[in-house]
């Protein structure tokens, strides 16, 4: 709605609009007449750059007046100093003045609620125009709001005289709001995570102390391509080895992480978004936390696995906080929370949230579950919660049924955050974990998240680290497996009823513990005195650890176990959620020897390199070969090979008779042994299904037939040997590695040739069952008859052999009667 003549002059009168100097006659019937001042300006070189600050003339107009130019602009400025804290203002020329072709304003005749000054005048002429200081040149009409007022406190108020224009005062800030989104902004979650984005949408009707979003791809560009690369071999090598080696693998996931900067320009950026936002960044304390695209969603909160940092101050804090956050992004514990999720990608998905920090005198969480009277579960303590939500402080805990009778501060404010936690439970339509803070000016909403796991009256408070036998004991109903329960079930189903018969008799077995735990546990120095005695009770020093099906057979010495666990799971002193993981002894013996029934004969292949390198193809074998187990154990020449293991000579029978005893219960199986300090160990069995062995006492035929192809050489040795140690590659549960560069590599390589070659390598490595049925045969420098790839190619019916001595060139090869032809030769 637009005053009239008489409402402008009565509310200038009544100080709600400002005309300085007021004359009665400049009044027209619905605006006030202004005047030209006396100074104009022109800018002096061209083009205009917006993010500087451009160079000017300045004119004054004589008496005599001053000609305009057409095509040129001059910036002019009212005589009046005009304005209103309760009126829009807008303005435009006066019709004598548009009558001669003279532009007053280009683009910009709207002006704000709240400025008071001289405006400034964009003089714009299509003829050559004489102009006088003092005359009436344009008018201002004032315009009723509806909606809040926010007044005007932009850079031009309190103008005199023409202002160039100070766009490059504004330009980073410009851009700084854009790419560093605030609460009020339009809020991607993908791009600045659920955590921020429930906070920017609670900001419209609850206290959320100031913040805005550095997004996700801000992290995403500070990695330079080199780096990217790393991180994508690493992540690639830990889904390929299902995390066997996790602990040298985020070790340079780390290395890579701390390297990583804020880049220059997102600097420049933060700069004046800071000073945007709180004037002098250098007075004001912040937080900086991290708001994960995968953190804070129905199903899963990640809550605690990466980095906070309180107090911070200036620019320079800033820039070393947000790096803080991002380097946790690739810390042990935030790496094994994502791959146990089965997520691998290498690529950051982070954004941080840079926070004004509330200095409480209460601050805390609350919980909403169920319904009635105790439907909110408050922890609190006093000062920052950080402590608290860290695990490394004991809050004090009120039921909202209880607030009554607390009373005090404690008492009203408890009120309010259960108050606050209803409405947010009622907003989202499902229960709430909400992080609040008290100061004098009420309770703040710091952050809210769903609930995905309650922390519920009646869970058991006290430290927990409770050990149950793996193959021998029952779990309690109480026992929360969570994301190890299949590797369990699959360990109980296969493994429980051979220890138990191993035990029968009298076979001596490694130990194997399902613990579960939470964070107090491991912080508590009785429990975890109480767990080391458990765990020293089994024959190992070292242990096997399996965190869920993608993050399993990790070995590492019992003594360390404890903390692995704390860095792993980032568990702190107060976490009461409960872990479970498997723990399992892991004998690292003299020899690794398997065992397999052959017709009325026994084979028995061993290795001074381990079980895992006999298994899996990384070492070659030895054999002892009975040719009939009726005549016992002492004819020499009932036995081949013995004489080249003493060790195990005296144990063939034991051997024999426990192999013959797993046959008969599950049919055809090798069976799989750690032998040290003069005792044998019974680990594992491997079923055989339709693979038949012959035990020959010629070359190492490890699967019949007959192939023919070109030759080709695999030289890869140290990535076949990686890959082959992790338990992605299993004769009875294999995972697609293929995706592994290396590996697609070399299927590339082979699926190239115009025939099915014959694959020359150093010896039978697990993870080459990727090629079977993109190859016709296999050779090996050394081999073994009972590893993985053995069973597997018998399986299948590829031929292989292990025979030394063949050519490393290319050439035409074919296999036959256990021996092999290569174009240029013939070698046994």
């Amino acid at each position: 709605m637009i005053l009239t003549g008489t409402e402008i002059e009565r509310e200038w009168a009544n100080g709600r609009i400002s005309i300085e100097p007021f004359i009665p006659e400049q009044l027209n019937p619905n605006s006030y007449n202004f005047r030209l001042g006396n100074k104009l300006k022109v800018y002096r070189k061209m083009p205009l750059d917006a993010r500087e600050l451009n160079e000017f003339d300045e004119i004054v107009i004589p008496e005599e007046g001053y000609v305009l130019e057409p095509g040129k602009l001059y910036l002019a400025h009212t005589i009046e100093v005009l304005g209103s804290d309760h009126y829009a203002p807008t303005f435009s020329a006066r019709s004598s003045i548009a009558r001669l072709g003279l532009f007053i304003n280009l683009s910009a005749s709207l002006g704000d609620i709240g400025y008071k000054g001289q405006w400034t005048l964009q003089l714009y002429t299509m003829n050559y125009v004489r102009v006088y200081a003092g005359i009436n040149i344009g008018q201002m009409m004032w315009w009723r709001p509806q909606g809040e007022v926010l007044l005007y406190e932009g850079k031009y108020q309190g103008a005199v005289g023409p202002r160039t224009s100070d766009i490059h005062v504004d330009f980073h800030k410009q851009f700084a709001r854009q790419r560093f989104p605030g609460l009020g902004a339009s809020i991607d979650p993908d791009a600045t995570g659920q955590k921020f984005a429930a906070l920017a949408a609670c900001s419209r009707d609850f206290s959320v102390p100031l913040a805005f979003s550095v997004p996700a791809g801000e992290f995403e560009k500070a990695l330079s391509a080199g780096q990217q690369a790393a991180l994508a071999e690493e992540f690639g090598d830990l889904r390929a080895t299902v995390g066997a080696f996790f602990t040298d693998s985020v070790a340079r996931i780390g290395k890579i992480a701390a390297e990583v900067r804020v880049p220059d320009d997102a600097r420049q950026l933060l700069g004046a978004r800071l000073k945007d936002l709180l004037g002098d960044p250098d007075t004001t304390e912040l937080a900086v936390r991290s708001s994960g695209l995968g953190e804070d969603t129905p199903t899963a909160s990640l809550a605690g696995i990466h980095e906070s940092v309180l107090g911070v101050r200036g620019a320079e804090g800033l820039f070393d906080a947000i790096e803080a956050v991002w380097q946790s992004y690739y810390a042990p514990a935030a790496v094994a929370a994502r791959v146990r999720a089965g997520d691998f990608d290498p690529q950051p998905r982070l954004a941080v949230i840079v926070q004004v920090l509330i200095r409480p005198d209460l601050a805390g969480v609350a919980f909403t579950y169920g319904s009635g009277d105790d439907d909110v579960v408050i922890e609190y303590v006093p000062g920052l919660a950080d402590q608290l939500v860290a695990g490394v402080a004991t809050p004090r805990r009120i039921l909202s049924g209880d607030i009554a009778a607390v009373g005090g501060r404690v008492g009203t404010v408890a009120a309010e955050v259960a108050q606050l936690a209803r409405k947010l439970k009622d907003r989202y339509g499902h229960d709430v974990d909400v992080e609040w803070a008290a100061d004098g000016q009420g309770v703040h909403l710091v952050q809210v998240r769903p609930v995905t796991a309650h922390n519920q009256p009646g869970t058991p408070d006290r430290p927990c680290a409770d050990a149950y036998r793996l193959y021998l004991d029952e779990l309690p109903a109480s026992v929360e497996l969570g994301e190890v329960a299949g590797v369990y079930g699959s360990y109980l189903a296969k493994r429980g009823p051979a220890y138990r018969l191993a035990v029968e008799q009298g076979i001596p077995v490694g130990s194997g513990w399902v613990i579960q735990f939470n964070g107090r546990g491991l912080h508590d120095a009785d429990t975890v005195r109480q767990l080391s005695q458990t765990l020293s009770s089994g024959c190992s020093s070292e242990c096997v650890v399996d965190l869920g099906d993608t993050l399993r057979q990790i070995v590492i010495p019992k003594a360390e176990l404890v903390q692995w666990l704390v860095d792993t799971t980032g568990a702190g002193p107060d976490t009461l959620g409960l872990n479970a993981v498997i723990v399992r002894d892991f004998v690292r013996g003299e020899l690794g020897v398997i065992s397999r029934r052959a017709g009325g004969g026994l084979v028995v292949e061993y290795t001074d390199q381990g079980l895992v390198a006999l298994n899996r193809g990384t070492a070659g074998a030895k054999a002892i070969i009975v040719s009939d187990m009726s005549r016992g154990f002492d004819d020499e020449e009932n036995l081949r090979g013995a004489a080249d293991c003493p060790q195990l000579l005296p144990r063939l029978g034991a051997l024999a008779s426990f192999t013959t005893a797993m046959q008969d219960k599950y049919g055809p199986v090798t069976v799989e042994w750690v032998y040290r300090d003069a005792t044998l160990y019974f680990v594992d069995y491997t079923l055989l299904g339709n693979d038949d062995l012959v035990a020959n006492s010629g070359a190492l035929q490890i699967s019949p037939g007959t192939a023919s192809g070109p030759l080709l050489r695999l030289a890869d040795d140290e990535l076949l040997a990686r890959l082959s140690i992790g338990p992605a590659v299993s004769v009875d549960r294999s995972q697609d590695v293929t995706g592994h560069e290396g590996i697609a590599r070399i299927l590339n390589r082979v699926t190239s040739s115009t025939r099915k070659p014959v694959i020359h390598a150093s010896r039978p490595y697990a993870v080459l069952s990727v090629l079977i049925g993109h190859v016709a045969g296999f050779v090996f420098d050394e081999g073994s008859m009972l590893g993985h790839l053995a069973i597997l190619l018998r399986e299948a019916g590829v031929p292989a052999i292990a025979v030394p001595g063949v050519p490393h060139g290319e050439g035409e090869a074919v296999i036959t009667a256990g021996t092999i032809t290569v174009t240029g030769g013939q070698h046994p």
